[in-house]
């Protein structure tokens, strides 16, 4: 591999320790459970996070634990005394099934899992207040009615099936998946994912309250002024540096003894 590739593959490594890090301190991801991975531009292969013979937690996830697999590794590939997550089949079905998916994040937020417990539907209820969560309800968030472990191949195609054509899902009793073109949408739209579950739950806690829908041509403006303005891709990347500045990242003190 040429030199420009193998830096190409450690900038992706250090911006899902990253993601690993904002998700954790935006309640994403919690204590040692949760995941995210990346897949290599133009490869058939990937960087996830991996665990460590000693895991301190999501949140302090450095690079050196985000490790380069394909669909075939096995826990006998990886050094040092890592594994791969135990619900590897998530991200590895999803990147069969999608070629156009480049990042996966698996969560545990505790809004999103009331939800799914609750089957409480995720309504378009929010419009120029954050597009980020309008552009969730527009294209659905099903929810996948199955609590267990995501362990296997086949349990990893049906979460595939459950996402469909959208781009998160609830995992009833679990947690969430959230897909993205990048590291950066894939994040954020966890964390937007995250704070649309609070929103509901908020909603309805209120006795009697029967919360009012946008109608087709607000969702059409909110979409079509972000879209005009700036684009997803770019409305991710500042949304997703904006968490890390704000969140006060410490990657440069990060290290394990």
């Amino acid at each position: 591999m040429s030199g420009s590739a193998d830096a190409q593959v450690e900038e992706l490594r250090k911006l899902v320790a990253l993601s690993c890090r904002i998700l954790a301190r935006t309640g994403c991801v919690r204590e040692i459970t949760g995941h995210v991975s990346a897949r290599i531009p133009g490869t058939d292969e990937f960087v996830v996070r991996c665990r460590p013979p000693q895991d301190p937690g999501v949140e302090f996830t450095v690079s050196d634990d985000v490790k380069r697999v394909n669909l075939e590794t096995t826990n006998d590939d990886l050094e040092g005394g890592y594994i791969l997550p135990g619900e590897w089949p998530i991200h590895s079905e999803i990147y069969r099934a999608r070629p156009g998916t480049s990042s996966v994040v698996h969560g545990h937020p505790r809004s999103s899992l009331i939800c799914g417990i609750l089957a409480l539907p995720l309504r378009p209820v929010v419009g120029a207040y954050d597009p980020g969560m309008l552009e969730l309800t527009v294209r659905g968030v099903p929810v996948f009615d199955n609590s267990v472990l995501i362990s296997t191949a086949d349990l990893g195609q049906q979460v595939v099936a459950t996402l469909g054509d959208t781009d998160a899902c609830m995992l009833r009793g679990h947690g969430v998946v959230a897909v993205g073109a990048s590291v950066q949408e894939a994040t954020v739209r966890a964390i937007k994912l995250e704070a649309l579950a609070d929103l509901t739950l908020g909603l309805h806690s209120v006795p009697g309250a029967r919360p009012i829908e946008l109608d087709e041509h607000e969702i059409k403006e909110v979409g079509g002024f972000v879209n005009n303005q700036h684009g997803s891709r770019v409305y991710a990347e500042w949304t997703f540096d904006h968490y890390r500045l704000a969140l006060g990242d410490r990657a440069d003190v990060l290290r394990r003894t």
